[in-house]
């Protein structure tokens, strides 16, 4: 019997020492683990936060639309024409590119004083002293050639008649662009004057200055 207690009592100093670690790592998962789904906290959801678009500029740009002229014609009168302008530009760096533009400006003056068209044919550069952005403000000068063309049909026995002068021309102004997508804008506004003399010798009259307003739409394209 004394033998029994001294066996049982050597087991137990080998035994409840080894299981003593089990024992105390059972209890620590228990304390770590939350009692109810309740006890946890909801994480809090985060919206996604929109990009801020950014106005670079693109390398290459389009554009075209409506255009007024008003010239004083050789017949002493002031004509108000109506046509359209075309460009293409090259932006060379965010605050300056090269512009080539043409604008073509229609009026029938009657029967007697026929149809008048002006043309221009301008390149020069074009600044963007704010560079590029939602309101894009621009200036240009632009040199190139002027077209005139006076057109008359045959009229009481008289025979037709058509003139056309060719001259050096240069323009100087500038507009206002509003993006409106990455690739899309409007002309809000461009208002330039013309020099264009197609009568020099004339002294009666100044046919020099045609000041002239556009709006239109703008594409751009080719990422810098």
């Amino acid at each position: 019997m004394r033998k029994l207690a001294v066996v049982c009592g050597l087991l137990a100093l080998f035994i409840v020492p080894a299981l003593a670690p089990l024992l105390a790592q059972e209890k620590s998962d228990q304390s770590q683990k939350p009692s109810s789904d309740q006890d946890q906290a909801p994480a809090e959801e985060t919206k996604p936060v929109k990009p801020k678009r950014t106005y670079e500029g693109s390398k290459y740009e389009i554009s075209g639309g409506y255009n007024f002229r008003k010239y004083y014609s050789t017949h002493a009168t002031t004509l108000h024409m109506n046509g359209w302008f075309a460009s293409f530009g090259w932006n060379r760096f965010t605050w300056l590119g090269i512009v080539g533009e043409a604008v073509g400006t229609y009026k029938n003056e009657g029967r007697l004083d026929g149809d008048t068209s002006i043309y221009t044919f301008l390149v020069g550069p074009q600044f963007y002293p704010l560079r590029h952005r939602k309101l894009t403000p621009f200036g240009h000068f632009l040199y190139g050639a002027g077209w005139y063309r006076n057109s008359v049909g045959m009229y009481g026995g008289f025979p037709g008649q058509t003139v056309d002068k060719v001259v050096h021309s240069w323009e100087l102004g500038g507009g206002l662009d509003l993006s409106l997508k990455k690739n899309w804008g409007v002309r809000l506004v461009q208002i330039d004057t013309t020099s264009a003399n197609f009568y020099p010798s004339s002294s009666s009259y100044t046919n020099s200055n045609l000041f002239r307003f556009s709006v239109g739409v703008v594409y751009h394209f080719g990422q810098r």
